[in-house]
């Protein structure tokens, strides 16, 4: 017994829009939705564009490749996308989502990007197989808000990712194992935004034909008010005696913006835009301005239309140097007024800014050496002060430490000189030395009629001679003191 896909699509521009964004494509190995965004950029022309792209791995897909295949296919979209951008300016914003399964005949591989949703129905239980890239979803993820604030959230539509030319797109990529019986829906979120999973769940599995499911949640979303497109894909898994021998005689169904109506196949390069975008060209082809603004441009291009991009960018890069030359500036007018002292090649010095490094950046430099007063010269506590630095709130202030580092420098190191000695010749009676003999004697009283009483000449005492001082240690090499320091 071999497993089939059976499918079907359904699309309907709802009850607001004027023309249909979204494309789908239901065939025998691929199921997609693309829900065109842009508004006025005509993302219809986006949707359509990833869809004919995705169409081409339907054939040839082998089971081993099957994933490296489909997610080639979504950036070869991606890169249609930023061409028909090139191709023409007034396209600028516009983008689509993308949700895509493909079936190898054993499982199917799943390929997400944006707010389109792909479910699984099993054994009564329908569980969402994608995980929207919006906004309000991350806050879910974060626990800042339930799910059920997330359906009434006045940002619920804005979504983070999707395909719209920028480089690396990164889709989410999967594989799913599927089962005989089980039943897949991918839709647009103009389904799934006004329709309750419970909802999704009692159709599916009330009406067993696929069309008539198909068509009962396209009328579900008609009556929660259709604000934007509908598009549908439904499909099942179904176990047979007889695949059919070529997927080339299976029905295929091509819905939205991408069957083109009236117009020429996408493929052929020549279809016309809709009545939406036509409604912005005059007869000479030129964009004219609306006064409205379109509510899908709010919702999935939020940004203005980047027409003089490179003007923006470089006007950016020009506002952003701005900032960094006035604050380097800033910083340099600052850094002129610090002052610290501080080693330079073994010597004390003045040096102006703070002393510190930034990466490679020196924030500092020397403004002025300090002659004859080497950092070896200091005492202990002093030199361990200059190796850490010693900050100063002026150049004066730096001034100062410098001469009160030389004077404890020179008070360490100064050479003592042992104190001029004269020999004594002798003393008096009294302890008076007789300068004009060098003898000793008595002073005679004066008084009233008494005569001084000569004294005989003795020989003068021999004074002993004083021991030398001890030197002081000699001054240190390349200090040099002011005088009579």
């Amino acid at each position: 017994m071999a497993l089939i896909l059976r499918s079907v699509a359904r699309s309907d521009v709802g009850l607001v829009r004027e023309g249909n964004e979204d494309s789908g494509y239901a065939g025998p190995r691929l199921l997609a939705v693309a829900d065109g965004m842009g508004g006025h950029a005509a993302g219809e022309v986006a949707s359509s564009a990833t869809i004919d792209e995705l169409v081409h791995v339907e054939n040839g897909v082998g089971e081993r490749d099957a994933l490296e295949t489909l997610n080639a296919a979504v950036v070869a979209a991606n890169d249609r996308i930023r061409q028909l951008v090139l191709d023409d300016p007034r396209r600028e914003g516009m983008g689509t989502t993308l949700t895509a399964l493909l079936w190898t005949g054993a499982d199917i591989r799943l390929a997400h990007i944006g707010d389109s949703r792909a479910y699984l129905l099993r054994d009564g239980e329908l569980r969402q197989l994608t995980h929207d890239h919006t906004f309000v979803q991350t806050l879910v993820d974060e626990g800042r808000i339930s799910a059920s604030e997330a359906n009434i959230h006045p940002a619920r539509s804005l979504i983070l990712k999707a395909l719209d030319g920028k480089p690396d797109p990164e889709p989410d990529l999967d594989v799913l194992e599927v089962r005989p019986g089980d039943r897949l829906l991918v839709c647009s979120d103009g389904l799934s935004g006004v329709v309750s999973n419970e909802t999704l769940r009692d159709t599916l599995m009330s009406r067993r034909d696929l069309g008539q499911a198909a068509d009962a949640l396209v009328e579900l979303a008609m009556r929660g008010g259709a604000p934007d497109n509908v598009t549908v894909v439904v499909a099942d898994v179904v176990e047979t005696a007889s695949p059919p021998a070529s997927d080339d005689t299976a029905e295929a169904y091509l819905v939205g913006a991408a069957s083109g109506g009236e117009d020429p196949p996408v493929r052929s390069g020549r279809r016309r835009p809709s009545t939406a975008v036509r409604s912005l060209l005059g007869s000479s082809g030129a964009a004219r301005a609306e006064p409205d603004t379109d509510p899908e441009e709010l919702r999935y291009a939020p940004q203005p239309p980047r027409r003089f991009r490179w003007l923006r960018r470089l006007a950016l890069v020009l506002a952003v140097a701005g900032l960094v030359w006035v604050g380097a500036r800033l910083a340099e007018d600052w850094l002129r007024t610090q002052y610290y002292v501080g080693e330079l090649s073994g010597h004390v010095a003045i040096f102006q800014g703070v002393s510190q490094e930034i990466g490679p950046v020196t924030l500092s430099r020397a403004h002025e050496p300090v002659e004859g007063l080497p950092v070896g010269a200091l005492p202990d506590v002093y030199r361990e002060q200059v190796s850490n630095t010693i900050t100063a709130d002026n150049y004066s202030e730096a001034m100062g430490i410098v001469e009160n580092l030389r004077s404890a420098a020179c008070a360490a190191h100064a050479v003592q000189e042992p104190p001029t000695t004269e020999p004594q010749t002798g003393t008096d009676a009294g302890g008076a030395t007789n300068e004009a003999t060098g003898t000793e004697g008595s002073t005679a009283r004066v008084g009233a009629g008494v005569a001084p009483t000569e004294q005989p000449t003795q020989a003068p005492t021999p004074t002993p001679t004083p021991r030398p001082l001890p030197t002081a240690p000699p001054g240190y090499p390349g200090l040099e003191c002011p005088e009579g320091s």
